[in-house]
């Protein structure tokens, strides 16, 4: 059972019972996230380490960027410019499209 047929199944109880439906998954999941952070911040300041938020911010920018600038995870070599291929000289001769163009009007004249 996923956590969608668990939360209708206890919805359903809920409902039975007069109680009030349990939220929904993922609802608390941003909240989660931020109080996740503010432990880290926390944590942080008790250490005595740096808790600065632009500070960090600077640096993931840097890597970013850094990261960008060396191809985005693919190999350098893989951005060196590739040289133009040209097509190689038709092998048939010239009279041939000729002679398909000719049938091809010779078909609309009809």
């Amino acid at each position: 059972m996923d956590a969608i047929q668990q939360h209708m199944f206890d919805a359903y109880r809920a409902a039975r019972s007069g109680e009030p439906a349990p939220p929904a998954p993922g609802a608390g999941d941003l909240r989660a996230v931020r109080e996740a952070r503010r432990w880290r911040e926390f944590v942080a300041v008790v250490d005595e380490r740096a808790a600065s938020r632009r500070a960090r911010a600077r640096a993931r920018r840097a890597a970013l960027v850094r990261f960008l600038r060396l191809g985005g995870g693919r190999a350098v070599a893989a951005r060196t410019p590739v040289p133009e291929v040209r097509p190689a000289a038709e092998s048939r001769p010239a009279a041939g499209r000729a002679g398909r163009s000719e049938r091809s009007e010779a078909g609309h004249r009809t």
